[in-house]
């Protein structure tokens, strides 16, 4: 049960998710009265879908945990959240869900390996940070690494309009984001392709339409079976890389993890203004305590 104090402790935090808390809620980063966590929707669909009893999740870039608690609510037996910072708001929404997290602030994405190991997990989610990093390529590679195979990746991002597998200086693009903490953008086929490259068959995508965003669901396998590779991609994966950073005659191949899962349909357009969102911790209600972290008069990506 919360008490008078925790309702005082959320509403004195600044929140970038908004999570339920039984009696009250806190604030997400998207201005009050609109759908918050609307960018997690279909990374929150893929959750709710798989059966997580007994399996490992690892949600990179938790911020303040909404993902990391909604998994482990969901039955997965182990669960690591990794930020580049040391949130206070997770450590306070951890104490409030009771959900049995364990917390690795101050690792980044491209430190995990060395912190983790490989082929750790069954799951990964990755959402909302390959657009903050400087080499946003690491976060598909290191990911391959970190899952079993036959394990389930989710990968978030917003993108770019275009047809071109591109991905796009942020700091240049005359269609920039307005986030001085975004650097490259992908197009839609760029995201999908990184994650061919790598080494995830592409099972199935969530479309944002405002903001435009992407949640692309893959699965680790061998190379040769993942679909709809192109003829460079097939002879790329034949020869393997020649960048050391991913070799995938060297990937740790053992254990490996079966999970039934392929989303139907294969591509679903969501409608954040229209959906109906049934996740653990997920509010009802669009107003929260605290205040909004990253917002700006213009909207928060």
């Amino acid at each position: 049960m919360t008490t008078e104090q925790d309702r005082e402790e959320v509403a004195a935090s600044r929140w970038f998710h908004a999570i339920d808390f039984g009696e009250f809620a806190s604030q997400g980063r998207f201005k009050p009265g609109t759908p918050q966590n609307i960018t997690l929707y279909g990374a929150m669909e893929v959750l709710r879908s798989l059966d997580l009893r007994g399996k490992s999740f690892l949600d990179v870039g938790c911020a303040d945990g909404l993902m990391s608690f909604g998994a482990k609510k969901l039955g997965a037996e182990r669960v690591v959240a990794i930020d580049s910072y040391n949130q206070k708001t997770f450590h306070l929404a951890r104490r409030l869900t009771g959900q049995d997290v364990d917390y690795r602030p101050g690792v980044q994405i491209k430190d995990a390996v060395s912190v983790l190991g490989e082929a750790q997990f069954d799951v990964i989610l990755c959402a909302g940070v390959i657009y903050h990093m400087l080499n946003p390529t690491t976060a598909f590679i290191e990911c391959r690494k970190l899952i079993k195979e036959g394990g389930i990746m989710i990968m978030e991002s917003p993108i770019m309009a275009g047809d071109e597998p591109k991905m796009i200086l942020n700091s240049e693009s005359e269609d920039r984001l307005n986030e001085i903490m975004t650097y490259w953008v992908p197009t839609r086929s760029c995201m999908i392709g990184l994650m061919k490259l790598v080494g995830f068959d592409v099972i199935g995508l969530r479309p944002l339409l405002r903001p435009p965003r992407l949640t692309v669901i893959g699965r680790a396998t061998p190379l040769d079976a993942i679909k709809n590779r192109s003829a460079m991609l097939e002879k790329m994966h034949a020869q393997d890389f020649c960048d050391f950073e991913l070799r995938h005659s060297k990937l740790k191949r053992e254990p490996s993890v079966e999970i039934n899962y392929e989303p139907e349909p294969f591509e679903r357009v969501i409608a954040a203004d229209k959906e109906e969102v049934d996740f653990p911790f997920q509010p009802k209600t669009r107003e929260g305590l605290g205040t909004t972290k990253w917002l700006r008069a213009e909207g928060n990506f």
